[in-house]
């Protein structure tokens, strides 16, 4: 993401983060910090959604990247130790307001406070999983509108974000970055659910997420592959163990290699669940590619997921996106997006997270039921955008 060019040093009391939140007006700086920045996104989109006839057009928020902004900053303590933080929030440029999912959160999309030094950087705060990362670095449109898994990660028993679109990222979470000289970077994150057991009392392992992930880069080749484990998940609400715990595992594979006219990519997800709570075992691939083309990019994406619990659940994804950089800093988009589902699944465009919810979405059944909103069970749907992204 881009920030202040050039980063302005701040002293005293920290103005320009003031203009971006009031509630941070009187937080001061002392005089030996080395540099607080602002950054963020403004990204804006229009798009037009056929769901088998039915066309809904709307003006919506966060098609190439989610709208936010926030703060950072770093000081240099000596013998090569650096003390860091950054407070993140996503907001909706069409309307304003925060996304369903901060839940009324400040800074829903991270709280860190950390250490980089020889050893890696270590972080703590509300974090993201490396689990969320290899989506982020491997799907050519970054997860966003235009890709053909985005439809398969929204929230719900059937997605591949968690049951409850828990694994994105984690409140009380610890991680440890650690590169190495060869190309290969290790991730170890664990994230302390603190649930409530059936006294009142804090539980220490009920919820709580463990992800390791390992990326290796070697000239044009990158590859990743994380797994990560839900201890003590609850049954959904709606299942025949509902409020039981159980566990959920998921191993996501991303690898792609440069050939200079194009960078193919491929992903693979598989989710063991417990369909006694509700939580469905699937897998998902998709392939794709990202191409220069008359000084932009042009992404074509194709996903299958096959739901391995519920009969007739299976669905298809399908992509394209062109990107045009205006500037550094502002950049148009448009594309189309379809997909295509089974007569028990009712998966759906997505424009990533943080951003706009769908068309007339029935979120409130994401979790009971059926997992999914009503209105698009069993349906096929295409949506076609077109938007602008300027990033400060």
């Amino acid at each position: 993401m881009s920030r202040l060019n050039p980063r302005k040093r701040l002293t005293g009391v920290a103005a320009a983060a003031a203009g971006a939140f009031a509630l941070l007006s009187a937080v001061s700086v002392p005089a030996a910090a080395a540099e607080v920045s602002i950054f963020g996104t403004v990204d804006t989109f229009i798009a037009v959604q056929n769901t088998q006839g039915d066309v809904s057009t709307a003006l919506m928020s966060g098609g190439l990247s989610p709208t936010h902004v926030g703060i950072e900053g770093s000081e240099e303590l000596g013998n090569g130790l650096e003390v860091f933080f950054k407070l993140d929030s996503a907001v909706l440029s069409d309307e304003g307001q925060y996304p369903a999912a901060a839940d009324g959160r400040l800074f829903n999309r991270e709280a860190a406070l950390g250490l980089r030094g020889s050893f890696g950087e270590l972080s703590f705060g509300r974090l993201y999983m490396p689990h969320f990362l290899t989506f982020i670095i491997y799907d050519p449109n970054g997860l966003s509108i235009g890709s053909s898994d985005g439809g398969f990660f929204f929230p719900g028993p059937h997605s591949t974000c968690g049951d409850t679109g828990n694994l994105v990222r984690a409140d009380n979470s610890v991680s440890w970055v650690l590169p190495t000289s060869f190309g290969l970077t290790n991730f170890f994150f664990a994230s302390l659910g603190e649930n409530q057991k059936a006294d009142g009392s804090t539980s220490s392992t009920r919820g709580n997420v463990y992800n390791y992930a390992a990326k290796l880069d070697r000239g044009p080749f990158s590859g990743m592959a994380s797994f990560l484990w839900e201890d003590g998940a609850e049954g959904l609400a709606g299942s025949a163990r509902a409020g039981e715990k159980y566990d959920a595992k998921y191993l996501s594979v991303a690898a792609n290699y440069d050939l200079g006219f194009t960078r193919p990519v491929i992903e693979y997800v598989k989710k063991w669940g417990s369909a006694e709570h509700g939580s469905s075992t699937f897998w998902m691939v998709q392939l794709g590619t990202a191409t220069p083309v008359a000084g932009g990019t042009w992404t074509v994406t194709g996903s299958y997921l096959k739901n391995e619990t519920r009969d007739d659940a299976d669905a298809w994804g399908l992509g394209t996106k062109f990107i045009y950089p205006l500037s550094k800093r502002t950049s148009v988009y448009t594309g189309m997006v379809a997909v295509f589902n089974g007569d028990n699944s009712g998966y759906v465009p997505e424009a990533g997270t943080d951003s706009s919810l769908h068309f007339n979405y029935d979120a409130s059944n994401m979790i009971g039921g059926t997992g999914y909103g009503t209105d698009y069970l069993g349906k096929n749907v295409q949506a076609f955008f077109v938007g602008m992204k300027h990033d400060f």
